[in-house]
């Protein structure tokens, strides 16, 4: 199956024989990776678990997770503690370093319209190449919009994303319109026209995949 048939669909292609099928569209909000028959992607090796991973839609990027797997998940031969968002040509291993699967995105995200782009190895986010300066909550509340970028993330989430705990209303909204404009200036400071987070009053907030027309 050539590269071409599917421009516009997000894809794993196999690097080893014994991987099956040998392409797949992720087509699904969440797709399995292991040895288990019933796995969208099956490896039958037995340095595999069982359900070893699972990839699932974060907006439109589309994070690995491992799955609590006996050897491991591997990006690009570093292993993925947490989620982790994929690239175009990134290559997956299950149970060792060596690549199993290849992961294509034809358009590989709208992250480039925004300027902002995150590096997952140095874990900082870059806005017209420059390394942004971020607090540590700042940096969470970025990497959540992130995440979920020109979705929704209701204000709920993004406390929750900031805090690590559950939002209250009476106790947090007013620290979470700070938080939020205190982000801001720090995108603008960088890049002064960079108006990326857009406020949806009463519901909460947006990350352009594309900033506003100028």
């Amino acid at each position: 199956m050539s590269e071409s048939n599917h421009p516009a669909v997000a894809r794993l292609v196999a690097l080893a024989d014994d991987v099956r099928p040998a392409e797949f569209l992720l087509t699904g909000e969440e797709h399995t990776l292991g040895r288990a028959p019933g796995c969208d992607i099956v490896i039958p090796r037995q340095t595999i678990s069982r359900l070893h991973a699972r990839i699932t839609r974060e907006g439109p990027r589309y994070a690995l997770r491992d799955a609590g797997s006996a050897n491991g998940t591997y990006v690009n031969g570093a292993p993925v503690i947490g989620p982790h968002l994929l690239n175009d040509h990134d290559t997956i291993g299950l149970g060792a370093t060596g690549g199993l699967l290849r992961f294509l995105d034809p358009d590989p995200t709208a992250v480039a319209g925004t300027r902002l782009r995150f590096d997952e190895r140095a874990q900082v986010f870059l806005l017209n190449g420059q390394a942004l300066d971020l607090s540590p909550g700042q940096f969470r509340l970025l990497l959540h919009l992130h995440r979920n970028l020109g979705a929704l993330c209701s204000r709920e989430s993004c406390a929750e994303a900031i805090w690590g705990r559950d939002y209250d209303p009476g106790l947090d909204a007013e620290a979470l319109d700070r938080a939020v404009s205190n982000l801001r200036a720090a995108l603008r400071r960088a890049d002064p026209s960079a108006d990326l987070i857009q406020t949806r009053r009463g519901l909460g907030y947006v990350l352009l995949v594309q900033p506003p027309e100028t």
